[in-house]
Formats: C-alpha cells, sequence, structure tokens
C-alpha cells in the first residue's frame, strides 16, 4: 500500500485551507492510493502529525505543493521531512506543468499575463519566465510572466490597460490572489482563474504524479 501527502504551504485565510481539502478528495477518487494533506505553516495539520497518522505499512511519498523549488522547497520542506519518524519519499514539487500552461492559454486565446506570487530567487523568476515563454510558443498565444511581490515584472509592466487577459498563477484562493484581480481591474485588464487548485488541467497533473505512486 502506499500514501501520498500533498504537503503545502498554508495560508491564514479559510479558503485555502479549503481548496487544498477538495483536491485531496479529487485526486483520492482517482488515485486508488490514500492522500492526505499537510501544512507547512497556519494549521495544525503539520506534516509529522498527519504522516504520524498513516499505517505503519503504507509506503509515504511527500509531494510539495509548491510551484517553485525556492526557499520552502530548499529549506522549509527538507525541514520537515528531517523531522519524522520514519522514511518517506521526498518528491519533487509540482513546479510549472506544461499542460496546466498550455490549456490556460488556449483557453485565453488572447495576449495573456500569468501573474505569479514573486521570489527573490532569480533562477526560480528565470524558470517561471522560461516555462511561460515555451508555453506561448506551443501554442501561438502571446503570454507573459509577471509577479504579484519581489523583484521582476509588475502587472503593470505587463501590459496596457485591457491589453490582457491576467491570470494568477496561484494555487488558492486567498488575498494575495484577491490583490491580483484587483489589480488587473484597476488597470482595465480581464482576469480569470480562481487558484491553479480549481483548474481541471492541475488537478490533472496532480493525478498523474499521485497515479505514478501506486
Amino acid at each position: 500500500m502506499s500514501a501520498v501527502v500533498l504537503l503545502a504551504h498554508g495560508s491564514p485565510d479559510p479558503r485555502s485551507q479549503r481548496a487544498v481539502q477538495d483536491t485531496v478528495t479529487a485526486v483520492a477518487r482517482g488515485s486508488g492510493s490514500t492522500v492526505t494533506a499537510a501544512f507547512l505553516d497556519h494549521d495544525e495539520r503539520d506534516l509529522r502529525t498527519v504522516v504520524a497518522q498513516i499505517d505503519d505499512d503504507e509506503h509515504v511519498a511527500v509531494l510539495p505543493l509548491l510551484l517553485a523549488t525556492a526557499f520552502h522547497a530548499r529549506v522549509d520542506v527538507p525541514a520537515a521531512v528531517s523531522a519524522l519518524d520514519r522514511p518517506v519519499d521526498l518528491l519533487d514539487p509540482i513546479g510549472h506543468p506544461s499542460g496546466v500552461l498550455d490549456s490556460i492559454l488556449r483557453r485565453c486565446a488572447g495576449p495573456t499575463v500569468l501573474v505569479a506570487a514573486g521570489t527573490r530567487d532569480d533562477e526560480q523568476r528565470a524558470a517561471f519566465a522560461h516555462a511561460v515563454a515555451r508555453a506561448a510558443a506551443r501554442t501561438s498565444v502571446p503570454a507573459v510572466e509577471a509577479y504579484a511581490t519581489g523583484p521582476g515584472r509588475r502587472l503593470t509592466d505587463a501590459t496596457r490597460p485591457g491589453g490582457a487577459t491576467v491570470v494568477p498563477w496561484l494555487l488558492a484562493p486567498g488575498r494575495l490572489l484577491d490583490s491580483v484581480h484587483e489589480s488587473a481591474g484597476r488597470h482595465g485588464c480581464h482576469s480569470v482563474g480562481y487558484g491553479l487548485l480549481r483548474e481541471p488541467s492541475f488537478l490533472r497533473a496532480l493525478d498523474a504524479r499521485v497515479g505514478a505512486r501506486r
């Protein structure tokens, strides 16, 4: 038997926690594996607590629900895993799945700005920019990246008023996602999306990653 723990960052916004739990339910339904959620912060269901509740005869894999291999993936996640009382497989973060980017751009059909949370890690910003550029080339839909926080291109730098569809490249509803929609509205842009955990193509990508652990 195998169990997969989807390890999320966590948020004080209850909408985010509900989105993670809904995702667990959806992925577990289709995977045939035990799937559960744990959080790095803002929730008492931390990784140690969740793993302790999994039967000893189940092989455990931890899949970080993170879109980049920046600080949380390099520091917080390994620290949480090292504190466990049993061995687990630590998988790579979910990242920027190409199929998800392609699906979103094809649905937008016109110029698109994908707005990520932001990071001070230059390599991670470059990786996201590369992923967006590759998706734009594959779909023939013009697209650029922008960031809600930190260094890098801002939404105001990425498009003229009304010139693009804005998509938050964020996992779940919360204050940051709200701010992306508000910023798009202030600049006359149409914005769509309520987090990747509500995106069918993203759920399919998670299904594939979890199913590979069976």
